[in-house]
């Protein structure tokens, strides 16, 4: 049936690596999509679903698919459970919204001394869009490049780094008050610059402390 309807094209159209094939009359989308980046899969007109055609990719071809009331496709086939995917990505937002999605953002309004909320704040949600924009514009070229199973190993090898240093390095903050919290921080080998602000701060004041109980003696 693939061989049948992709010989409703000109044998110009055909695409090469499916007319090399030696088993060509039991391919499907997939099979012609995976064969060669010059494949393009032009789907029955009676269904999508149905055997199609498997042709050269270039926008002659593809007007010519579309000619037919046929569907053209280059990146993906046509599937009869496309609706799982649907699914499934709803399920994601209904979860991780009210779930993880929110930790980070509680996280930063409790971890940071007041005096610095507002700016370290301001640069983590700008961090967090930064990393979004550059996970967004580099998983095309990745799967591209390395394909989609290495791709989503890259992101998954990054997220469990990412797991490690929360266990690590991030305190649990439930039910401790913001002094509390400014301590533990100070106590990690971690320092940043306005925890020594801070410790210094301390460390001046108990000396303006003591040079005054020595005036006064």
């Amino acid at each position: 049936m693939f061989s049948i309807e992709t010989s409703h094209f000109a044998a110009n159209f055909t695409c090469p690596a499916y007319h090399e094939a030696a088993s060509a009359s039991s391919w499907d989308c997939t099979r012609c999509l995976k064969a060669s980046p010059s494949c393009g899969f032009c789907a029955s007109p009676q269904n999508k679903l149905l055997p199609g055609a498997c042709l050269m990719s270039n926008d002659t071809i593809k007007d010519a698919c579309h000619d037919q009331d046929s569907l053209w496709y280059t990146r993906g086939c046509p599937s009869r459970y496309g609706w799982l995917a649907l699914l499934g990505l709803v399920l994601y937002i209904l979860f991780f919204s009210p779930g993880m999605g929110t930790v980070p953002w509680i996280v930063n309004s409790e971890i940071y001394p007041l005096r610095l909320r507002g700016v370290c704040g301001g640069i983590a949600a700008t961090a967090n869009w930064i990393s979004n924009l550059v996970v967004t514009q580099s998983f095309l070229s990745l799967t591209h490049a390395i394909g989609t199973s290495w791709t989503f190993l890259v992101f998954g090898v990054i997220s469990v780094v990412a797991l490690f240093f929360v266990l690590i390095c991030v305190p649990e903050t439930k039910g401790l008050p913001i002094e509390e919290i400014e301590k533990i921080l100070e106590k990690s080998g971690l320092h940043m610059m306005f925890w020594k602000k801070r410790a210094n701060e301390k460390n001046g004041g108990e000396n303006d402390t003591n040079k005054e109980g020595e005036g006064d003696v």
